[in-house]
């Protein structure tokens, strides 16, 4: 069994020593350039929209970094768009030589173009394969490799046993999986909408693109059984109505991923108040505290539930739980 480490999103030199105090071993962050902000706003270079979800400036983050690493932790820096145009690589290439400037761990990539550029420069940078890179199983998993990727966060709606399978047949790569907060059922590769631009005038339930009331269908070139295509529409329209980010979590499943063997358990969160990130990262802190001290499988997971409830004064729900086939064990 191998304990894992806990990555909390991070949007200001502030929070590093007190979250890393909490339990954080990681962070992940964004920053987006003046020069970008100029020529492609509103367009992101790592698909979150400008805010404070993005640290100011370059300084700013050379000294959450140095936090960091004074603490024991380190930070990866995104920059995980799913592509780019061969013009917007000069801009590209200044952010990689001020993310080396500013000694961030390791960059946060979906585009295999920008992988192979990366290896071409030679630029001297650990890199992980974003969600957005879509690594849904072995073949992809050794692909990335071969281009350098030293990690990769797996897609969200993977469930225990592929997310097993992919992992047991790739050695020398380190895996990293959603836990907590914004669960998606839709495959973030495969997504091109820029989630937090629809302004305060947008009601409620029209803010997030995959809420908007699509005329969906289920579609396929192969023979599919009836009932499989009447169950994709049902999800997706009960994904229409319940798509808000409702403490989606996964900390039951914990104990399962210590037994793989996963590196990273990834906290969504970039632009949350500095308060709910330190409560996230000492919920999940104290659950690894239990791992530690030799608990059985089924007992974690009835106490991961509890202090779930306690702590966020929710009940586990299975349309928010990220690997649901934990609640059906």
């Amino acid at each position: 069994m191998k304990i894992p480490l806990i990555l909390s999103p991070l949007d200001s030199e502030d929070e590093v020593a007190e979250l890393a105090k909490l339990g954080a071993k990681e962070f992940y962050c964004g920053i987006i350039p003046e020069e970008w902000e100029i020529k492609y706003s509103p367009s992101s270079i790592d698909r979150r929209p400008k805010g404070k979800a993005h640290f100011p400036t370059w300084e700013s983050l050379q000294k959450a970094v140095a936090t960091a690493h004074d603490n024991g932790a380190k930070i990866n820096l995104t920059i995980n768009e799913h592509y780019y145009s061969l013009e917007q690589y000069p801009i590209i290439e200044n952010f990689i030589e001020n993310s080396l400037t500013a000694k961030v761990d390791a960059l946060i990539i979906s585009d295999p173009a920008l992988l192979l550029f990366i290896a071409e420069k030679n630029f001297p940078v650990e890199t992980h394969l974003s969600t957005g890179g879509v690594c849904l199983n072995i073949n992809t998993a050794l692909f990335f490799k071969d281009l350098g990727v030293k990690r990769i966060i797996l897609p969200r709606h993977l469930n225990i046993d592929e997310i097993k399978k992919i992992t047991s047949a790739s050695t020398g790569i380190e895996f990293e999986t959603f836990i907590f907060n914004s669960r998606c059922v839709n495959v973030d590769g495969l997504c091109t909408f820029q989630h937090g631009l629809s302004g305060k005038k947008v009601e409620y339930f029209y803010k997030n693109a995959c809420m908007l009331p699509f005329n969906v269908q289920a579609f396929t070139k192969r023979e599919v059984e009836p009932d499989k295509k009447q169950n994709a529409i049902k999800k997706q329209r009960i994904w229409e109505r319940v798509h808000i980010d409702d403490l989606p979590c996964g900390a039951c499943s914990i104990y399962d991923f210590s037994e793989i063997g996963i590196k990273a358990l990834k906290i969504v969160g970039r632009g949350n108040e500095s308060e709910r990130k330190k409560n996230d990262v000492k919920f999940l802190s104290t659950l690894l505290s239990m791992l530690s001290n030799e608990t059985d499988k089924k007992t974690f997971r009835i106490e991961a539930k509890k202090l779930y409830n306690k702590t966020y004064d929710r009940e586990c729900r299975y349309h928010m739980c990220y690997y649901p086939e934990v609640m059906e064990s």
